[in-house]
């Protein structure tokens, strides 16, 4: 128990610019992949799917892409929702 209270503790969120040269061994990405799988989500709703891609020229365009929030998730989604008083 000790062990998971630590890791919780140096948890840490980073973020930075997306970078489309930056590579990643495939032991790494597997890892990520796997810790993905099992990360829980909220209410349990597992609402993602995984797309590696490594073409350099299709991480080029998704770089670019801008992601507005989706109002169908959120009527599909909102009695699953938590919101603040704020």
């Amino acid at each position: 128990m000790p062990e998971i209270l630590k890791l919780i503790q140096a948890r840490r969120s980073a973020r930075g610019e997306f970078d489309p040269q930056r590579s990643i061994a495939k032991h790494d990405l597997k890892q990520i992949l796997e810790a993905g799988r099992w990360a829980p989500t909220a209410h349990n709703m597992q609402n993602f799917e995984f797309v590696i891609v490594d073409d350099p020229h299709r991480l080029e365009a998704l770089a670019k892409i801008k992601n507005p929030l989706s109002l169908d998730f959120i009527k599909e989604n909102y009695q699953q929702m938590s919101f603040s008083e704020a």
